[in-house]
């Protein structure tokens, strides 16, 4: 299920609600941003949604926001979709309108900020936040959707044979558990280590015990331990 703010566009139900189950609760004044879901594991994933009018408006409000939300929700992954079309234009940034013509934009409002300085923004703000773009709001649930669906999945088989994922962390140990679970992700492993300190100690301990830390549920616990090759769970 996915969970949207009482502040989003009334239609957020009905749009995401064709595809999966979708209510609404007041997420924003919880310390949540403006979508909310739970993956395979049971772990939390929310997202917020800003428009480019917001962000070129103000910047700095945006990144106080997202900081809020990083901060209330350390051990959660936090997803920015930012939504619209902008262009660069001599005076500083065009964003896009739709007209009544299929695939006709024209230029509507207009901002003295640099496109140039958003990008820069946005690449420093994704060493902390995945960011996505949509063109509309229609587009955006779309990409709910898809994001829910995708998470409700274990595994992706999507460049695997090409390309392998490689991650580091400062704690050699939740390195070492990166590397013999890699399915378990950083944010996990961190978890794991910070609750039993060592790798050993992780793969020794019990589904109840694995079940305790954040992310880590019944299903998930046992997971783990099968793939170290716990022939007791």
């Amino acid at each position: 299920m996915i969970v949207c703010d009482i502040h989003e566009p009334t239609q957020a139900q009905s749009l995401i609600g064709q595809s999966v189950p979708c209510t609404v609760e007041d997420l924003n004044g919880s310390g949540w941003a403006d979508y909310r879901w739970k993956d395979y594991g049971g772990a939390y994933v929310h997202a917020e949604r800003k428009t480019w009018g917001e962000l070129l408006a103000s910047v700095d409000r945006v990144e106080d926001q997202l900081r809020k939300h990083l901060t209330n929700q350390p051990a959660v992954e936090l997803r920015l979709i930012l939504e619209g079309v902008v262009i660069p234009v001599a005076s500083g940034t065009a964003i896009l309108r739709p007209t009544n013509r299929d695939a006709i934009y024209i230029k509507g409002h207009y901002s003295s900020i640099r496109l140039s300085l958003v990008y820069a923004w946005l690449y420093q703000i994704g060493k902390y936040v995945e960011i996505y773009t949509t063109p509309n709001y229609e587009a955006t649930c779309i990409a709910l959707v898809a994001f829910f669906k995708g998470d409700q999945k274990e595994e992706h088989s999507t460049l695997h044979r090409y390309i392998k994922k490689v991650d580091f962390h400062p704690n050699p140990q939740v390195t070492q558990l990166m590397g013999l679970l890699p399915n378990v992700g950083a944010k996990r492993a961190e978890a794991l280590i910070d609750r039993f300190t060592t790798t050993w100690n992780v793969v020794s301990a019990s589904p109840e015990e694995l079940s305790t830390v954040n992310g880590i549920g019944k299903v998930l616990s046992k997971q783990i331990l099968r793939q170290v090759g716990r022939t007791d769970v």
